[in-house]
């Protein structure tokens, strides 16, 4: 597969042993006060304790008072470290074995798995305590709005390891990304990536930190990765000469973004520990700026003496409490810390210390609702109150021992301690509800609530729980969603995503190479050109003519359809248009001197007229489509390719390194201008909202920006011919 700036683009129960705990009147009260008494089907969890900054509450009031046993998973091919994650009815959940499987979150059936690659065998590692492989041990993250899954993998490459930030469909579990995150000077088999996904405006961004044992070379990273594959961007913690480790691990939890796309997390402990060494952002608090610069930060005066001693503040997350601009954060030191958000104060500017705050080490996600922080403490889940300017008051710690990540749903808080998934009332910390879950070697499980559902992962199986409301309803179907065709020389043609394969040339015998080709306007059929002008009709494209066996002056080069379907215009390369059916000439550039060749035409939205392109970026106007201006005369370091027509009279223009060029108020939404490329790209096609557009490579691969979603592509695979040409049908 391509990956990195090649941009890999590839095509594509039985129910749970229940204990309910004897709940006093006035337990069984406070679980149900804070319920609202209905289930809210049809909502989500798509990240790591639900949301960017990691609340772990879920406001829909799901109804849990009592929750029941609904359904188990069957086993899944390997341990799961992940959280379970919820969307659109259907269940993600990753594991050590590099699988990704889909669960039917009304019964718990395989809805799809997709093995990604070879996971790498524990033996390999210099240390650690997951076992027998490592594979997908963060918790991946949902984008909704792309229909798409993100996780980071683990996979053998030689004798060493390689990860990879992989996306795959939602609805069908296609690989659709594959793309090694590097990791610059640290051995891959010594970094773990522990913490769970979190999506930050289009980039994907994940923490890396070291085995259990601290073992080997690594260091502490925050990588972001843009959705559809590019450029990674990296944080190094404890970067200087000679200083290691400064994990960023954070007991499974999730980077968290907030509103300003600002990035929040907390780090383990460097090498550095002696007084002479500077601080180097180890056991701390940072902030970064989407662009991963650091924004500020915060750690204990003791910050060289918790190094030495291992004593990690970076175990669990930052609690951000939005309600009063405060933060808190515990770690290993047994110490809890009142942090300003705005203003964190760098070393030793705590606003508040709790001195033995709870007994042992606070390992993994917090919670937060409303001005209370629910803190996963090894000796059982501490309650925190926090109020401005500078207070925090410890209000309970649980009696349970329980100590697994916290969340707060249904007027419960829900932690797993051992194999047991507890529902503590927030008041007291007192267990009202508890279930047997099995075995755990997930060190920090954390539950799940969403579409009903209260969820908690076992060693290999999602166990399910209902509220009254019952069981949701079953998965909805996928939405329309959007696709793409495109077209080799020899006539191929290739669907992706929603557009639907009506046939092509492939195999058969040309006359001429084809060189483009256009959609219906109701998506169900396409045409090709061929260069001697001959047209090839599929689907619900009607044929209304050709040039082909006729004598052209010049080869053709593109095509256009008319908007209603009834017809089609074919440009050759001295700028000679030919219309056909009630496609209406409007004019050309035959006859005409040209300073370079016509490469491509763009049909206006009613049909009244088209524009011309050359490669030199020169655009010619007819009809009723307006001159918006071009790049003809202008330096381009690569010639012109492609056009492709926008709302208000627009256009966009595309050369052969990627480089696009946007005119009449069509929006720009990114390019590969830049960034080197396997293979030249031959062609665009925006998408039916004109909020974003396709490129393609003539070795298939894809390239997406604004709101097109990648759906695959031929990049990886073998071509018999290359690709000429892109085209996308309109969404149903």
């Amino acid at each position: 597969m391509r990956v990195g700036f090649l941009l890999c683009r590839a095509l594509l129960v039985a129910c749970g042993t229940a204990v309910v705990a004897g709940l006093p009147s006035g337990a069984a009260a406070a679980a149900s006060s804070g319920s609202v008494p209905h289930t809210v089907f049809g909502t989500a969890w798509p990240v790591y304790h639900h949301d960017g900054l990691g609340s772990g509450f879920d406001p829909t009031s799901t109804d849990l008072s009592p929750a029941a046993p609904a359904w188990t998973s069957a086993a899944l091919d390997g341990d799961t470290y992940g959280e379970p994650l919820v969307e659109a009815g259907r269940v993600i959940v990753a594991t050590e074995n590099d699988t990704i499987d889909e669960l039917a979150a009304n019964t718990g059936a395989v809805l799809w798995s997709t093995h990604i690659g070879t996971a790498v065998p524990s033996g390999r590692l210099p240390c650690g305590d997951i076992s027998p492989t490592v594979g997908i041990t963060g918790t991946p993250v949902i984008d909704a709005a792309r229909s798409e899954v993100f996780a980071v993998t683990d996979e053998v490459a030689g004798s060493g390891a390689q990860h990879y930030l992989v996306g795959v469909d939602l609805y069908t579990g296609a690989v659709i990304l594959h793309q090694a995150i590097t990791l610059a000077g640290s051995d891959q088999l010594a970094q773990l990536q522990r913490t769970g996904l979190a999506l930050d405006d289009g980039n994907v961004v994940a923490g890396f930190g070291g085995n259990d044992g601290d073992c080997g070379t690594y260091h502490g990273w925050v990588v972001s990765i843009p959705e559809g594959g590019g450029a990674q961007q990296s944080f190094e913690v404890a970067s200087a000469s000679g200083d290691s480790q400064g994990a960023v691990w954070m007991g499974g939890a999730a980077p968290e973004v907030d509103g300003q796309g600002n990035i929040w997390f907390a780090t383990g402990n460097s090498a550095f520990s002696s007084g002479s060494d500077s601080y180097d952002n180890s056991d701390g608090v940072i902030e970064l700026s989407p662009s991963l610069g650091v924004v500020q930060s915060f750690a204990p005066s003791t910050w060289r003496s918790d190094n030495g001693s291992d004593l990690d503040l970076g175990s669990s997350s930052p609690a951000l409490v939005p309600a009063d601009g405060l933060a808190f954060q515990a770690g290993k030191s047994n110490n809890g810390y009142l942090l300003s958000q705005s203003h964190l104060g760098g070393i030793g500017g705590q606003l508040q210390t709790l001195t033995s705050f709870c007994g042992a080490d606070v390992d993994g996600g917090t919670a937060v609702s409303g001005t209370t922080v629910y803190e996963p403490c090894g000796a059982g889940v501490v309650a925190v109150t926090t109020s401005a300017p500078s207070n925090a008051t410890r209000m309970w710690q649980t009696n349970t021992g329980a100590g697994g990540p916290p969340i707060v749903a249904g007027g419960f808080v829900w932690t797993i301690g051992g194999d047991t998934l507890y529902g503590l009332d927030p008041t007291t910390g007192n267990a009202l509800q508890q279930f047997s879950l099995g075995s755990e070697d997930n060190h920090f499980p954390t539950a799940t609530v969403a579409d009903g559902l209260l969820l908690a992962p076992s060693s290999d199986q999602v166990h399910a729980f209902d509220g009254p409301a019952g069981l949701p309803p079953p998965p909805p179907p996928p939405p329309p969603r959007p696709g793409y065709w495109t077209t080799a020389s020899d006539g191929g043609v290739f669907s992706f995503g929603g557009a639907g394969f009506d046939g092509s040339m492939g195999g058969r015998h040309l006359a001429a190479p084809v060189v483009g080709m256009a959609a219906t306007s109701d998506g169900g059929g396409y045409w090709l050109v061929a260069s001697d002008g001959g047209i090839f009709s599929f689907g619900d494209a009607g044929y209304f003519g050709s040039m082909g066996g006729r004598p052209l002056v010049r080869p053709m080069v593109g095509m256009a359809a008319a908007p209603n379907g009834d017809g089609y215009w074919t440009v050759a390369s001295d700028g000679g248009v030919f219309s056909f059916g009630g496609a209406r000439y409007w004019g050309s550039m035959g006859g005409k001197a040209l300073v370079a060749p016509v490469v491509g035409m763009a049909a206006t939205s009613d049909g009244g007229g088209y524009w011309l392109v050359a490669a030199d970026g020169g655009v010619f106007a007819f009809g009723d489509a307006r001159y918006q201006g071009s790049m003809g005369g202008k330096h381009l370091d690569e010639p012109v390719v492609a056009m492709a027509a926008g709302p208000g009279g627009g256009y966009w223009l595309v050369a052969s390194d990627g480089g696009v060029f946007a005119f009449g108020g069509v929006g720009f939404f990114g390019s590969m201008g830049g960034i080197r490329l396997t293979r030249p790209v031959v062609g665009m096609t925006p998408t039916s909202t004109d909020q974003g557009y396709w490129m393609v490579g003539s070795d298939g691969g894809i390239f997406a920006f604004g709101n097109a979603p990648f759906e695959g592509s031929e990049g990886a695979a073998r071509l018999a011919a290359p690709m000429v040409g892109i085209a996308a049908p309109p969404l149903p």
